[in-house]
């Protein structure tokens, strides 16, 4: 089960796009093992040391690097093809992986906490780690709200 400290381990950027969290992957999925067995040549499970933003760069475990990503919204997705997206979005180049998160769905009544089926952000984040993605999780009250 998913507390709501879990949502302390994440790493808040801000873009001009708006307001993003970049998951820091290693500081609260530090021991996954896969459940899926060997990975499939070059796809392979990748370590987060440290992330940071200099001289205008992404830098991961000080080499730089360019995100290059697209968005799965777990809930929108049976968890059963969790890893089939995944895959496919290995399989077309990406390396980041980029979802809402529906606080109504995971809190429809105050204090009554949801996060099991659809709502399993934990397992997909441990997944997307597993698939070594990194995760940018746009956190908030509103999914695509106007200004």
């Amino acid at each position: 089960m998913v507390h709501r400290h879990f949502f302390e381990h994440f790493l808040l950027i801000s873009s001009s796009l708006g307001f993003f969290v970049l998951v820091h992957a290693n500081a609260y999925l530090s021991n996954v093992s896969s459940s899926h067995g060997s990975l499939p040549l070059g796809f392979r499970k990748e370590k987060i040391n440290s992330f940071k933003i200099d001289n205008d760069m992404f830098w991961k475990d000080g080499e730089p690097i360019h995100l290059i990503g697209g968005d799965l919204h777990y809930f929108r997705v049976l968890p059963k093809y969790w890893e089939d997206r995944l895959l496919r979005a290995k399989a077309l180049g990406l390396n980041t992986i980029q979802t809402y998160v529906p606080w109504n769905l995971h809190e429809p009544l105050p204090e009554n906490w949801v996060f099991e089926g659809i709502a399993d952000i934990e397992s997909f984040l441990k997944l997307a780690q597993e698939l070594g993605f990194l995760v940018m999780l746009r956190a908030g009250p509103y999914i695509c709200a106007g200004k």
